[in-house]
């Protein structure tokens, strides 16, 4: 049974045929780790908080603890791969096993919105827990 999603599973297989040392140590200190972020949830009267849970990176998609972010889309951590995985897959964007969903542009937050796709990605999207 797989740790991880197909997507995940397949881009750590790519890169682990293909990584030298420096590579290698790179990845190790970016690795998937399996998260949680716990967002606010209401409308029609009611209101409760939830939980998203999502690959992210060990190092970039750093949650600091008792966050609330004010909706699902405002969940603004990193999905991994990060922009420093995407980065090492890079130079291998020429075998024909490198997929373009792999390019550090398609990098996106645990919401499922692109990092890179507007400034409103610098709003302060946390609500401070009662």
């Amino acid at each position: 049974m797989a740790r991880y999603n197909r997507f995940v599973e397949e881009l750590l297989d790519f890169l682990l045929i293909r990584l030298d040392e420096t590579g290698f140590a790179r990845l190790v200190v970016h690795e998937p780790k399996r998260m949680s972020a716990a967002y606010f949830e209401g409308g029609g009267g009611r209101a409760e908080t939830r939980g998203a849970t999502f690959t992210g990176c060990a190092t970039c998609s750093q949650i600091p603890p008792g966050s609330l972010f004010a909706s699902y889309v405002h969940i603004n951590v990193e999905e991994w791969p990060c922009l420093h995985v995407r980065s090492l897959a890079l130079p291998f964007a020429g075998d024909p096993d490198y997929r373009d969903g792999w390019r550090p542009d398609h990098a996106v937050f645990a919401s499922g919105k692109l990092v890179h796709q507007d400034d409103d990605c610098q709003w302060p999207h946390q609500l401070p827990l009662p």
